[in-house]
Protein backbone atom coordinates (compact mmCIF):
# COMPACT_ATOMS: atom_id res chain seq x y z
CA UNK A 1 0.00 0.00 0.00
CA UNK A 2 1.01 3.63 0.16
CA UNK A 3 4.33 4.76 1.57
CA UNK A 4 2.92 6.58 4.59
CA UNK A 5 4.37 9.77 6.02
CA UNK A 6 3.47 9.08 9.64
CA UNK A 7 2.32 11.76 12.04
CA UNK A 8 4.87 12.59 14.74
CA UNK A 9 4.75 10.15 17.63
CA UNK A 10 4.92 12.51 20.61
CA UNK A 11 4.14 12.51 24.31
CA UNK A 12 0.62 13.79 23.56
CA UNK A 13 -0.26 10.45 21.92
CA UNK A 14 0.59 8.58 25.14
CA UNK A 15 -1.47 11.10 27.08
CA UNK A 16 -4.35 10.64 24.65
CA UNK A 17 -4.43 6.89 25.28
CA UNK A 18 -4.00 7.52 29.03
CA UNK A 19 -4.25 3.84 29.98
CA UNK A 20 -1.45 1.89 31.61
CA UNK A 21 -3.43 -1.34 31.18
CA UNK A 22 -3.77 -0.87 27.40
CA UNK A 23 -0.11 0.01 26.98
CA UNK A 24 0.97 -2.98 29.06
CA UNK A 25 -1.16 -5.24 26.84
CA UNK A 26 0.30 -3.62 23.73
CA UNK A 27 3.94 -3.94 24.80
CA UNK A 28 3.29 -7.44 26.20
CA UNK A 29 2.19 -8.49 22.71
CA UNK A 30 5.71 -7.66 21.53
CA UNK A 31 7.41 -9.14 24.58
CA UNK A 32 8.97 -5.91 25.85
CA UNK A 33 6.69 -4.75 28.67
CA UNK A 34 8.97 -6.20 31.36
CA UNK A 35 12.03 -4.63 29.75
CA UNK A 36 10.29 -1.24 29.92
CA UNK A 37 9.56 -1.69 33.63
CA UNK A 38 5.89 -0.82 33.28
CA UNK A 39 4.02 -1.36 36.54
CA UNK A 40 0.36 -0.71 37.28
CA UNK A 41 1.05 2.84 38.45
CA UNK A 42 2.99 4.00 35.38
CA UNK A 43 1.46 7.15 33.91
CA UNK A 44 1.54 8.41 30.28
CA UNK A 45 4.74 10.42 30.80
CA UNK A 46 6.56 7.46 32.35
CA UNK A 47 5.39 5.15 29.57
CA UNK A 48 6.57 7.63 26.94
CA UNK A 49 9.97 7.95 28.62
CA UNK A 50 10.30 4.16 28.89
CA UNK A 51 9.45 3.80 25.20
CA UNK A 52 12.01 6.44 24.22
CA UNK A 53 14.74 4.55 26.11
CA UNK A 54 13.74 1.07 24.91
CA UNK A 55 16.35 -0.77 22.85
CA UNK A 56 15.23 -4.09 21.40
CA UNK A 57 15.60 -6.05 18.12
CA UNK A 58 11.96 -5.52 17.11
CA UNK A 59 11.76 -1.81 17.94
CA UNK A 60 11.13 -0.85 14.30
CA UNK A 61 8.12 -3.20 14.12
CA UNK A 62 6.71 -1.85 17.40
CA UNK A 63 7.19 1.75 16.30
CA UNK A 64 5.36 1.08 13.02
CA UNK A 65 2.35 -0.23 14.97
CA UNK A 66 2.38 2.74 17.35
CA UNK A 67 2.59 5.12 14.40
CA UNK A 68 -0.39 3.48 12.70
CA UNK A 69 -2.46 3.81 15.87
CA UNK A 70 -1.35 7.43 16.18
CA UNK A 71 -2.12 8.18 12.50
CA UNK A 72 -5.71 7.00 12.57
CA UNK A 73 -6.42 8.06 16.16
CA UNK A 74 -7.08 11.63 15.03
CA UNK A 75 -10.07 13.66 13.96
CA UNK A 76 -9.88 12.47 10.34
CA UNK A 77 -10.19 8.91 11.58
CA UNK A 78 -13.13 9.52 13.93
CA UNK A 79 -15.92 8.24 11.67
CA UNK A 80 -13.92 5.22 10.50
CA UNK A 81 -12.96 4.20 14.04
CA UNK A 82 -16.40 4.74 15.58
CA UNK A 83 -18.24 2.96 12.76
CA UNK A 84 -16.01 -0.10 13.06
CA UNK A 85 -16.16 -0.03 16.85
CA UNK A 86 -19.96 -0.07 16.63
CA UNK A 87 -19.91 -3.03 14.21
CA UNK A 88 -17.44 -4.90 16.45
CA UNK A 89 -19.56 -4.29 19.56
CA UNK A 90 -16.93 -2.28 21.44
CA UNK A 91 -18.72 -1.31 24.63
CA UNK A 92 -18.80 2.43 25.39
CA UNK A 93 -16.76 3.35 22.30
CA UNK A 94 -18.41 6.80 22.12
CA UNK A 95 -16.76 7.72 25.43
CA UNK A 96 -13.22 6.71 24.43
CA UNK A 97 -10.63 9.17 23.13
CA UNK A 98 -9.73 8.52 19.51
CA UNK A 99 -6.24 7.38 20.54
CA UNK A 100 -7.70 4.94 23.08
CA UNK A 101 -10.30 3.68 20.60
CA UNK A 102 -7.60 3.08 17.99
CA UNK A 103 -5.44 1.00 20.36
CA UNK A 104 -8.50 -0.98 21.54
CA UNK A 105 -9.32 -1.93 17.95
CA UNK A 106 -5.65 -2.76 17.33
CA UNK A 107 -5.51 -5.09 20.35
CA UNK A 108 -8.96 -6.69 20.20
CA UNK A 109 -9.92 -6.57 16.51
CA UNK A 110 -6.66 -6.53 14.60
CA UNK A 111 -8.10 -7.52 11.20
CA UNK A 112 -10.68 -4.74 11.46
CA UNK A 113 -7.98 -2.25 12.47
CA UNK A 114 -5.71 -3.27 9.58
CA UNK A 115 -8.52 -2.85 7.04
CA UNK A 116 -9.52 0.50 8.52
CA UNK A 117 -5.94 1.77 8.42
CA UNK A 118 -5.44 0.57 4.85
CA UNK A 119 -8.54 2.46 3.73
CA UNK A 120 -7.53 5.48 5.82
CA UNK A 121 -4.15 5.85 4.09
CA UNK A 122 -5.91 5.98 0.72
CA UNK A 123 -8.90 8.03 1.77
CA UNK A 124 -6.94 10.86 3.36
CA UNK A 125 -5.34 11.73 -0.01
CA UNK A 126 -6.38 15.30 -0.83
CA UNK A 127 -6.74 17.35 -4.02
CA UNK A 128 -8.48 14.63 -5.98
CA UNK A 129 -9.47 15.17 -9.60
CA UNK A 130 -13.13 14.22 -10.09
CA UNK A 131 -14.30 12.66 -13.35
CA UNK A 132 -17.86 11.68 -14.27
CA UNK A 133 -18.61 8.46 -16.15
CA UNK A 134 -21.32 8.18 -18.80
CA UNK A 135 -23.27 5.84 -16.52
CA UNK A 136 -22.59 3.61 -13.48
CA UNK A 137 -20.54 0.50 -14.30
CA UNK A 138 -19.73 -2.38 -11.91
CA UNK A 139 -16.08 -2.84 -11.00
CA UNK A 140 -14.95 -6.42 -10.38
CA UNK A 141 -11.54 -6.68 -12.07
CA UNK A 142 -9.65 -9.92 -12.43
CA UNK A 143 -5.93 -10.25 -11.79
CA UNK A 144 -5.45 -10.39 -15.57
CA UNK A 145 -7.35 -7.13 -16.16
CA UNK A 146 -5.40 -5.40 -13.36
CA UNK A 147 -2.14 -6.54 -14.97
CA UNK A 148 -3.32 -5.23 -18.36
CA UNK A 149 -4.30 -1.92 -16.73
CA UNK A 150 -0.83 -1.73 -15.20
CA UNK A 151 0.84 -2.33 -18.58
CA UNK A 152 -1.30 0.17 -20.48
CA UNK A 153 -1.00 2.84 -17.78
CA UNK A 154 2.75 2.32 -17.76
CA UNK A 155 2.86 2.92 -21.52
CA UNK A 156 0.73 6.04 -21.17
CA UNK A 157 2.96 7.47 -18.43
CA UNK A 158 6.13 6.70 -20.38
CA UNK A 159 4.71 8.83 -23.19
CA UNK A 160 5.03 11.70 -20.72
CA UNK A 161 8.64 10.80 -19.85
CA UNK A 162 7.80 8.95 -16.63
CA UNK A 163 9.89 5.94 -15.68
CA UNK A 164 9.15 2.31 -16.48
CA UNK A 165 8.51 1.02 -12.96
CA UNK A 166 4.87 0.98 -11.83
CA UNK A 167 2.74 -1.02 -9.40
CA UNK A 168 -1.04 -1.31 -9.03
CA UNK A 169 -1.95 -2.23 -5.45
CA UNK A 170 -5.73 -2.64 -4.95
CA UNK A 171 -7.13 -2.13 -1.47
CA UNK A 172 -9.26 -4.75 0.22
CA UNK A 173 -12.85 -5.07 -0.92
CA UNK A 174 -14.97 -2.06 0.07
CA UNK A 175 -18.77 -1.89 0.04
CA UNK A 176 -18.98 1.36 -1.93
CA UNK A 177 -15.79 1.84 -3.91
CA UNK A 178 -12.80 0.24 -5.62
CA UNK A 179 -9.51 1.77 -4.52
CA UNK A 180 -5.90 1.31 -5.48
CA UNK A 181 -2.51 2.86 -4.78
CA UNK A 182 -0.36 3.23 -7.89
CA UNK A 183 3.28 4.04 -7.07
CA UNK A 184 5.29 4.87 -10.17
CA UNK A 185 8.50 6.55 -11.25
CA UNK A 186 8.23 10.18 -12.32
CA UNK A 187 10.49 12.49 -14.32
CA UNK A 188 14.26 12.30 -14.07
CA UNK A 189 15.55 14.90 -11.60
CA UNK A 190 19.10 15.87 -10.64
CA UNK A 191 20.10 15.10 -7.07
CA UNK A 192 23.06 17.02 -5.65
CA UNK A 193 24.97 15.47 -2.77
CA UNK A 194 28.40 15.29 -1.22
CA UNK A 195 30.60 12.52 -2.57
CA UNK A 196 31.03 9.72 -0.03
CA UNK A 197 34.73 9.31 -0.87
CA UNK A 198 35.52 13.01 -1.05
CA UNK A 199 33.58 15.06 1.49
CA UNK A 200 34.59 18.34 -0.13
CA UNK A 201 33.24 17.39 -3.55
CA UNK A 202 29.61 17.73 -4.64
CA UNK A 203 28.38 15.25 -7.23
CA UNK A 204 25.15 15.11 -9.18
CA UNK A 205 23.18 11.93 -9.81
CA UNK A 206 20.04 11.48 -11.83
CA UNK A 207 17.09 9.92 -10.03
CA UNK A 208 13.44 9.17 -10.64
CA UNK A 209 11.36 9.93 -7.51
CA UNK A 210 8.37 7.70 -6.76
CA UNK A 211 4.94 9.36 -6.89
CA UNK A 212 1.91 7.52 -5.57
CA UNK A 213 -1.24 7.97 -7.56
CA UNK A 214 -4.48 7.15 -5.73
CA UNK A 215 -7.48 5.86 -7.68
CA UNK A 216 -10.97 5.70 -6.15
CA UNK A 217 -13.96 4.59 -8.20
CA UNK A 218 -17.63 4.53 -7.12
CA UNK A 219 -19.42 1.87 -9.25
CA UNK A 220 -22.87 2.95 -8.04
CA UNK A 221 -22.33 6.54 -9.21
CA UNK A 222 -19.88 6.12 -12.06
CA UNK A 223 -17.60 8.68 -10.36
CA UNK A 224 -13.81 8.38 -10.54
CA UNK A 225 -11.46 10.32 -8.26
CA UNK A 226 -7.75 10.51 -8.93
CA UNK A 227 -4.83 11.89 -7.00
CA UNK A 228 -2.44 12.27 -9.90
CA UNK A 229 -0.51 15.47 -9.30
CA UNK A 230 -0.35 18.24 -11.84
CA UNK A 231 -1.18 17.84 -15.49
CA UNK A 232 -4.54 17.27 -17.10
CA UNK A 233 -3.12 14.81 -19.64
CA UNK A 234 -1.92 12.47 -16.91
CA UNK A 235 -5.39 12.45 -15.36
CA UNK A 236 -7.09 11.84 -18.70
CA UNK A 237 -4.73 9.02 -19.67
CA UNK A 238 -5.07 7.27 -16.32
CA UNK A 239 -8.88 7.55 -16.54
CA UNK A 240 -8.88 6.23 -20.12
CA UNK A 241 -6.76 3.21 -19.16
CA UNK A 242 -8.99 2.47 -16.18
CA UNK A 243 -12.12 2.76 -18.33
CA UNK A 244 -10.87 0.42 -21.04
CA UNK A 245 -8.94 -2.20 -19.08
CA UNK A 246 -10.89 -2.38 -15.80
CA UNK A 247 -14.43 -1.33 -16.77
CA UNK A 248 -14.48 -2.47 -20.40
CA UNK A 249 -15.65 0.93 -21.66
CA UNK A 250 -14.39 3.32 -24.31
CA UNK A 251 -11.37 5.56 -23.58
CA UNK A 252 -13.67 8.61 -23.52
CA UNK A 253 -15.98 7.07 -20.88
CA UNK A 254 -14.87 9.54 -18.18
CA UNK A 255 -15.06 13.30 -18.58
CA UNK A 256 -13.52 16.07 -16.49
CA UNK A 257 -16.62 18.13 -15.75
CA UNK A 258 -17.53 21.35 -13.97
CA UNK A 259 -18.21 19.69 -10.65
CA UNK A 260 -17.81 22.83 -8.50
CA UNK A 261 -20.74 25.21 -9.01
CA UNK A 262 -20.98 28.56 -7.20
CA UNK A 263 -24.24 29.64 -8.88
CA UNK A 264 -26.45 28.58 -5.90
CA UNK A 265 -24.80 31.30 -3.78
CA UNK A 266 -26.80 33.87 -5.76
CA UNK A 267 -30.15 32.30 -4.88
CA UNK A 268 -32.19 34.53 -2.50
CA UNK A 269 -32.66 31.95 0.25
CA UNK A 270 -29.34 30.12 -0.02
CA UNK A 271 -27.79 29.27 3.35
CA UNK A 272 -24.85 27.31 4.71
CA UNK A 273 -26.71 26.87 8.01
CA UNK A 274 -26.69 23.21 9.14
CA UNK A 275 -29.74 21.13 8.33
CA UNK A 276 -31.17 17.94 9.87
CA UNK A 277 -28.63 15.71 8.05
CA UNK A 278 -25.58 17.82 8.91
CA UNK A 279 -23.16 17.02 11.74
CA UNK A 280 -21.34 20.37 11.70
CA UNK A 281 -22.37 23.38 13.77
CA UNK A 282 -21.57 26.17 11.33
CA UNK A 283 -19.88 27.04 8.04
CA UNK A 284 -17.82 30.17 7.61
CA UNK A 285 -16.65 31.37 4.14
CA UNK A 286 -13.11 32.60 4.85
CA UNK A 287 -11.54 33.32 1.45
CA UNK A 288 -12.89 34.17 -1.99
CA UNK A 289 -11.28 34.70 -5.38
CA UNK A 290 -13.37 36.33 -8.09
CA UNK A 291 -13.51 38.36 -11.30
CA UNK A 292 -15.87 41.28 -11.77
CA UNK A 293 -17.95 41.04 -14.93
CA UNK A 294 -16.98 44.64 -15.64
CA UNK A 295 -13.25 43.84 -15.29
CA UNK A 296 -12.78 40.20 -16.38
CA UNK A 297 -9.00 40.46 -16.63
CA UNK A 298 -8.51 41.36 -12.96
CA UNK A 299 -8.68 38.81 -10.14
CA UNK A 300 -9.69 39.95 -6.67
CA UNK A 301 -9.22 38.13 -3.38
CA UNK A 302 -10.79 38.73 0.03
CA UNK A 303 -10.07 36.69 3.13
CA UNK A 304 -10.81 36.79 6.85
CA UNK A 305 -9.70 34.94 9.96
CA UNK A 306 -11.15 31.47 10.46
CA UNK A 307 -11.53 31.74 14.24
CA UNK A 308 -12.84 35.17 15.06
CA UNK A 309 -16.52 35.01 15.99
CA UNK A 310 -17.28 38.72 15.73
CA UNK A 311 -15.87 39.12 12.21
CA UNK A 312 -18.08 38.98 9.14
CA UNK A 313 -17.39 36.22 6.64
CA UNK A 314 -16.09 37.07 3.18
CA UNK A 315 -19.50 36.94 1.49
CA UNK A 316 -20.91 39.37 4.05
CA UNK A 317 -17.84 41.55 3.58
CA UNK A 318 -18.48 41.78 -0.16
CA UNK A 319 -22.04 42.94 0.48
CA UNK A 320 -20.78 45.46 3.06
CA UNK A 321 -18.38 46.79 0.40
CA UNK A 322 -21.27 47.26 -2.03
CA UNK A 323 -20.44 44.26 -4.27
CA UNK A 324 -23.37 42.10 -5.30
CA UNK A 325 -22.68 38.43 -6.10
CA UNK A 326 -24.48 38.89 -9.42
CA UNK A 327 -21.69 41.31 -10.42
CA UNK A 328 -18.89 38.77 -10.03
CA UNK A 329 -17.73 35.35 -11.22
CA UNK A 330 -16.36 33.33 -8.30
CA UNK A 331 -13.18 31.39 -9.07
CA UNK A 332 -12.49 29.94 -5.63
CA UNK A 333 -13.97 29.78 -2.15
CA UNK A 334 -12.64 28.51 1.19
CA UNK A 335 -15.18 27.22 3.70
CA UNK A 336 -14.38 26.57 7.37
CA UNK A 337 -16.63 23.87 8.89
CA UNK A 338 -16.98 23.87 12.68
CA UNK A 339 -17.78 20.50 14.27
CA UNK A 340 -19.19 20.04 17.77
CA UNK A 341 -16.47 17.82 19.28
CA UNK A 342 -14.35 20.82 20.36
CA UNK A 343 -13.72 24.49 19.75
CA UNK A 344 -10.66 23.67 17.63
CA UNK A 345 -12.37 20.94 15.62
CA UNK A 346 -12.61 22.65 12.25
CA UNK A 347 -12.05 21.62 8.67
CA UNK A 348 -11.29 24.23 6.00
CA UNK A 349 -12.15 23.14 2.47
CA UNK A 350 -10.79 24.83 -0.65
CA UNK A 351 -13.05 24.83 -3.71
CA UNK A 352 -12.29 26.16 -7.17
CA UNK A 353 -13.87 25.99 -10.59
CA UNK A 354 -14.18 23.80 -12.57
CA UNK A 355 -13.42 20.84 -10.26
CA UNK A 356 -10.75 21.88 -7.77
CA UNK A 357 -11.39 20.56 -4.25
CA UNK A 358 -9.17 19.87 -1.26
CA UNK A 359 -11.67 17.31 0.08
CA UNK A 360 -10.30 13.87 0.75
CA UNK A 361 -12.19 10.57 1.05
CA UNK A 362 -12.25 10.22 4.83
CA UNK A 363 -15.75 9.94 6.24
CA UNK A 364 -15.81 13.47 7.67
CA UNK A 365 -14.87 14.99 4.32
CA UNK A 366 -17.40 12.80 2.54
CA UNK A 367 -20.01 14.15 4.96
CA UNK A 368 -18.97 17.68 3.99
CA UNK A 369 -19.10 16.69 0.33
CA UNK A 370 -22.65 15.38 0.70
CA UNK A 371 -23.67 18.59 2.49
CA UNK A 372 -22.21 20.70 -0.34
CA UNK A 373 -23.95 18.47 -2.90
CA UNK A 374 -27.32 19.05 -1.20
CA UNK A 375 -26.69 22.78 -1.55
CA UNK A 376 -25.66 22.42 -5.20
CA UNK A 377 -22.07 23.60 -4.66
CA UNK A 378 -20.73 20.12 -5.52
CA UNK A 379 -22.65 19.10 -8.62
CA UNK A 380 -22.46 15.47 -9.73
CA UNK A 381 -25.38 16.07 -12.10
CA UNK A 382 -22.65 17.11 -14.55
CA UNK A 383 -23.11 13.65 -16.07
CA UNK A 384 -26.69 14.56 -16.95
CA UNK A 385 -25.51 17.76 -18.64
CA UNK A 386 -23.18 15.69 -20.83
CA UNK A 387 -26.13 13.60 -21.98
CA UNK A 388 -28.23 16.70 -22.71
CA UNK A 389 -25.35 18.04 -24.80
CA UNK A 390 -25.79 15.07 -27.14
CA UNK A 391 -22.61 13.24 -26.16
CA UNK A 392 -22.80 9.44 -26.42
CA UNK A 393 -23.81 7.60 -23.26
Amino acid sequence: MLIVDHERLTRSFFRGVNSTALFRRFFDAYGVSAAMGLDEKAGPNQIHEAWEKLACPNREEIEESLCQINDIGREKGRFALQERAMLCGVEGYEDLTLEKLAIVLFLDHRDVFDAAYEFHTLEKAENLHTLIGRHPVPCEPTSASIEKFKDELGKALRNEAHGSHLLVEPARRHAEKWMAAIPHQTFVKPDHEFDERDGEKIVTRDRRPVYEMVLIYYPGKGVLKLKAGRGRKKVERAAACFATEILGQTPAFFQICNVVNFAPLQEPHFSFAPGPKDHFESVRPTRIRFHKHAHPGVEYEVHCKERYDRATNVLEQLVADGINLSEIEIQGLNLCFQFPEGSRDTRTVELGVPNRSSLDETERDRHIERALARRGIIDYAARDRLARAGLPG
